[in-house]
């Protein structure tokens, strides 16, 4: 017998026997409502990232990016009595607009289970509770995925714009399947300030360059800024970003491990010992050092993962990218610095589509049953971008140089020997497979020599 596709509908039972019924019909927008309003809050959430959401969802899928002002009290101005007050300003300058860029993704669930949950239900002529539940656990996960990467694409725009220089940079890595794109919000130049402080080796150990500490002064530099943006810029209050691991090269810097014990153990007197003794402080202990002397530092420990499929194996692999770039300090206003904005989401249902909305609207899920592939999937789609509003009190301070590049020599046989002074020339003999610098005063009989020169 050939079934219909309500005969299968796995989810509206579900909605059902939950409780989920408006209108005598299955509500998918009832059962996301209750079941994921506490766990993914984006109000709440993006909140906390200083992106509070935009309140007004756009008709036309586009961006303003509106230059906040932190309002002062400013003075009254002296009139006569006959003659008003000026009236004070209330809004922002508008720097840009740009198109909303938008954001799928979906999940199938379980092929295998729900074709024989199909069957089942095709023997037995009807749906039975358990298979109900089983079908709906399968639901939740999937929706539960959706939402929350959609918040994590959300969380990573933000970090990405606040600590690359305003700019939000999707490309093959982080998109490896959609379309590239970049939104430079407009950092001033003079707000981008580079002060080497330390390099990674080819084993990633951190690396003090030589003028840490002596031509450069850390603590002096990023108190600079800070006055600067205060008594220059007229900045608000404001607190130090970094990447997880910025904070942990900067603990690893001998030049804050060297003062704190410098503050806490006078009595050691050489550089060496207090590295040592340093080296037995906690590593939060060193943290609240260094914030002590430049101020409060955020730490942005969220990474994206990234799925691709795997040309070789066609299997499904991930791996994460740093949403934070390493190696820079960023100083930014505390509180809100921008907003999450977003464009109107609109579907058209059918017999084998089920469509609810998410945290206002700003989130599309479907149920989509196929009935071609046998197949039930639930797909999501968002137009949603962070927009920061404050970029002129963006300061940046690039604190990881390159490694410097190791030389290679080439080493060419002398051919012309006689009479010649190795050492004074400066050749070099073959030893344990590589070259060194002989320490022969006259030439040797059976010894080849080398004039090395650099590549």
């Amino acid at each position: 017998m050939i079934r219909d596709a309500q005969f299968y509908d796995f989810i509206a039972q579900g909605l059902a026997s939950m409780g989920y019924v408006d209108g005598g019909y299955a509500s998918l927008q009832m059962y996301l409502d209750d079941m994921f309003a506490e766990k993914w809050n984006a109000e709440a959430t993006y909140a906390q990232m200083g992106f509070p959401l935009d309140p007004d969802i756009r008709l036309n899928p586009t961006y303003e990016q509106i230059e906040a002002v932190i309002r002062p009290y400013t003075m009254a101005a002296y009139v006569d009595y006959d003659s008003d007050g000026p009236s004070k300003s209330v809004d922002g300058a508008t720097l840009k607009t740009g198109e909303i860029n938008i954001f799928k993704h979906e999940v199938y669930l379980d092929r295998k289970k729900i074709r024989e949950k199909m069957a089942l239900v095709d023997m037995l002529g009807g749906m039975r509770s358990d298979i109900v539940d089983a079908v709906m656990n399968l639901f939740f996960t999937s929706v539960d995925s959706l939402i929350g990467g959609n918040f994590n694409t959300v969380q990573f725009q933000r970090h990405q714009i606040v600590g690359n220089e305003g700019k939000l940079v999707i490309d093959g890595i982080n998109n490896p399947y959609g379309l590239p794109f970049e939104l430079d919000f407009g950092v001033p130049a003079k707000n981008k300030h580079t002060s080497t402080w330390f390099y990674k080796d080819k084993n990633g150990n951190v690396v003090q360059v030589s003028d840490s500490g002596k031509g450069i002064n850390p603590i002096n530099v990023c108190q600079k800024i800070v006055e600067d943006a205060e008594e220059n810029d007229f900045a608000p209050e404001g607190h130090w970003e970094c990447s997880k691991k910025t904070k942990n090269d900067l603990i690893a810097m001998p030049f804050f491990r060297e003062m704190f014990a410098t503050v806490n153990r006078p009595d050691i007197t050489k550089d060496a010992l207090r590295i040592s003794w340093s080296n037995t402080v906690p590593k939060e202990t060193i943290w609240n050092f260094i914030q002590e002397q430049i101020g409060r530092i955020e730490v942005v420990d969220k990474v994206g993962a990234i799925e691709f499929i795997n040309p070789k194996t066609h299997k499904a692999q991930y791996h994460n990218i740093q949403a934070f770039r390493e190696g820079v300090l960023v100083y930014v206003p505390n509180g809100e610095i921008g907003t999450v904005q977003s464009g109107k989401l609109v579907a058209i249902d059918d017999g084998s589509t089920r469509t609810a909305y998410y945290d206002g609207g700003r989130t599309m899920i479907r149920e989509v049953r196929n009935g071609e592939k046998m197949t039930i999937k639930v797909k999501s789609e968002s137009q949603t971008v962070c927009v920061p509003n404050l970029t002129r009190w963006f300061y940046y301070l690039n604190i990881m140089g390159e490694a410097p590049v190791e030389p290679t020599y080439t080493y060419t046989k002398v051919t012309d020997t006689e009479g010649k002074n190795p050492v004074q020339e400066g050749w070099y003999v073959q030893s344990d497979g590589g070259f060194i610098l002989s320490t022969d005063t006259e030439v040797q009989e059976g010894t080849d020599y080398y004039v090395r020169t650099q590549n």
